[in-house]
């Protein structure tokens, strides 16, 4: 009995802890350059290709291509939200050219597609926006950071995020495939890829060009600095046996709180507390790091909100409080286990660092999310780590199937800003569902 008090006791201390933490992620108002929300009231930040929910925010310049912003502000009241862009390098530091430059219309737009929540216990208001619009037309390609605030005071930062208008002046081939170098084979995938400039002038094409690749939309994880292997004409040969890799991990695991009647495989029980939230217990999950590769269709990390109660999902759907399980029979001493994916906004965050109970034997969390289909993974950060890493909890291996994107940036003669002048992306192992 006293050993079951001192572990709750633990238990307890720790989660003060990260509430504190979690607290302390939003003191900060200075702006970052990367997606990031400021003030803790706002939940579910989605930002996706209109049309496309698991579409990631990259669009054609000079198309009628859109993007769709939108959050909840658990205030639940009606807040004059404003928006606008910057332009960016490569690198994502702002240019020096100037907004009118960049933009045609106004420096500021007001968000004015606003709508409370319906039949929903956790009230909250739905902001909502379309990029680019009648009042903010982007006229150069490149990367882009959207800017959130309130009462037309750009000091008072609500979010931040991340965004990409590209032109197609080039092309690329990928070949991903397992890792070339015997000891990442079974665990790594490849990404070997051919550019083809054709008609468009590259003055120097071994130092002009910036590469980006990308998994699964990750900014973290991204390989840059590749140089061309070989150039022959107008193509550009980038065959790497190690510095083009990455981990393979394992397809996501999922939930889904759509309907909270009828529960979803993965939920292990449902149970309404006297405030009436909803609280959905998840089946216990095991560590993956060993088991036998298995394939199963996902949406790489990605969330859509969803709910059976209702015609809008923006805002009919409730937030429940999702309880999660990772059995562990000892604590990992590498690092602390997370809950990752873009429901964290591919970080380590605070409120999503889960808490070993020796009792349980496992690591437990409670995160508060709104309905909808969700996936994730459990990754370990240590201490001096700057990249999260799934070997442990999830494990890696070839087969998976991964979304790949290449990004090229070109500077010309004469033009003072990246342009992007390609964007595409290829599935690895692709299958037919």
């Amino acid at each position: 009995m006293q050993k079951i008090k001192i572990a709750i006791f633990l238990l307890f201390l720790s989660l003060s802890q990260v509430s504190q933490a979690y607290k302390d992620d939003y003191v900060s108002s200075v702006l970052v350059y990367d997606d990031k929300v400021y003030t803790p009231n706002i939940k579910t930040v989605l930002f996706y290709f209109n049309g496309w929910e698991t579409g990631f925010p990259a669009i054609r310049l000079n198309s009628d291509e859109q993007l769709s912003f939108g959050f909840d502000d658990f205030d639940n009241d009606y807040k004059t939200y404003n928006y606008t862009v910057v332009h960016c390098d490569a690198s994502w530091q702002p240019t020096d050219i100037s907004f009118s430059e960049y933009v045609e219309g106004f420096n500021q737009g007001q968000i004015d597609d606003i709508n409370r929540s319906f039949n929903t216990y956790q009230a909250y208001t739905h902001y909502q926006i379309l990029l680019p619009n009648r009042d903010m037309k982007i006229t150069k390609s490149g990367n882009y950071l959207l800017k959130i605030f309130l009462d037309g005071d750009e000091d008072k930062l609500a979010i931040t995020r991340r965004f990409m208008v590209y032109e197609e002046l080039v092309d690329a081939a990928l070949n991903i495939h397992a890792a070339t170098l015997n000891e990442s084979r079974f665990m790594k995938q490849e990404v070997d890829f051919k550019i083809s400039a054709g008609y468009y002038k590259i003055q120097d094409p071994m130092n002009d060009l910036k590469v980006v690749l990308m998994q699964n939309d990750r900014f973290d994880t991204q390989v840059e600095g590749l140089k061309p292997v070989f150039i022959m004409d107008t193509e550009l040969d980038y065959n790497y046996d190690g510095e083009n890799t990455f981990n393979g991990g394992k397809e996501f695991r999922y939930f889904n709180t759509q309907s909270l009647v009828n529960p979803d495989i993965r939920i292990n029980k449902i149970r309404i507390d006297s405030s009436h939230f909803t609280h959905i217990y998840l089946n216990n999950d095991d560590k993956r790091a060993f088991k036998r590769y298995a394939y199963e269709k996902d949406i790489n990390g990605k969330f859509i909100i969803r709910t059976t109660y209702g015609d809008n999902p923006n805002t009919d759907a409730d937030y429940c409080y999702v309880h999660f399980y990772l059995m562990s029979s000892t604590p990992i001493m590498e690092g602390d286990v997370y809950i990752f994916g873009a429901l964290s906004d591919w970080k380590c965050k605070p409120e999503f660092r889960m808490q070993y109970d020796p009792v349980f034997k496992g690591y437990t969390a409670t995160l508060f999310l709104k309905q909808g289909f969700y996936n994730y993974e459990y990754v370990v950060m240590g201490a001096k780590d700057k990249v999260p890493d799934e070997t442990l909890t999830e494990g890696n291996r070839f087969e998976t199937e991964n979304d790949f994107s290449i990004l090229v940036y070109h500077q010309p003669i004469g033009v003072f800003y990246d342009k992007l002048i390609l964007y595409k992306k290829v599935k690895s192992n692709a299958r037919k569902d």
